[in-house]
Formats: structure tokens, C-alpha cells, sequence
């Protein structure tokens, strides 16, 4: 399975769960975990972080049925939150 796919798929289970929110530490903690469990395939956080950058660059989310991502401030972490609109 492709990166771009996992990724759209773990952000469709996260809307299904009620959580409409997905941050830079799902993307590099949580997602290669996601991937191994379901998929067997083991990506390097950066991998998931780069095709994550362009699939929001490219709104590629709207293949995901996610209307809008939008990046929710956060002052003082060193990680970014975005809110997935459905």
C-alpha cells in the first residue's frame, strides 16, 4: 500500500473514532505504528511527514471525503495540530 493511502485511510479511521484532529506526532509516532499493525509495512516517520506535507500542499484529503485541513494554533509546542473538516 502506498504512503499517501495510509495515511488518508488512518485520517478517515481517526473521523470515524470522533477525533477530528491529527498532529505532527500522529504523523510520526502513531501513523508507522498504524501501518505495521494493519498493513505489515514499516515507513520512517519522515516518509509519513513528507507525503503528509503534500497531500495537504496538493488537497489531496478531499479523496478522503475531508473537505478542508486546516492548522490549529498551538503556541509554545514544537509540534502542529490540524483539524480535519468533514
Amino acid at each position: 500500500m502506498k504512503t499517501k493511502e495510509m495515511i488518508l485511510r488512518y485520517a478517515k479511521y481517526r473521523i470515524a473514532q470522533g477525533i477530528n484532529t491529527i498532529s505532527s506526532i500522529d504523523i510520526e509516532d502513531n501513523l508507522p505504528k498504524y501501518g505495521k499493525a494493519l498493513w505489515d509495512t514499516v515507513r520512517l516517520p519522515s516518509a509519513y511527514s513528507r507525503e503528509w506535507r503534500r497531500i495537504r500542499e496538493n488537497r489531496e484529503y478531499l479523496k478522503a471525503g475531508i473537505k478542508d485541513v486546516e492548522e490549529i494554533k498551538s503556541s509554545g509546542e514544537s509540534y502542529k495540530i490540524w483539524r480535519l473538516i468533514v
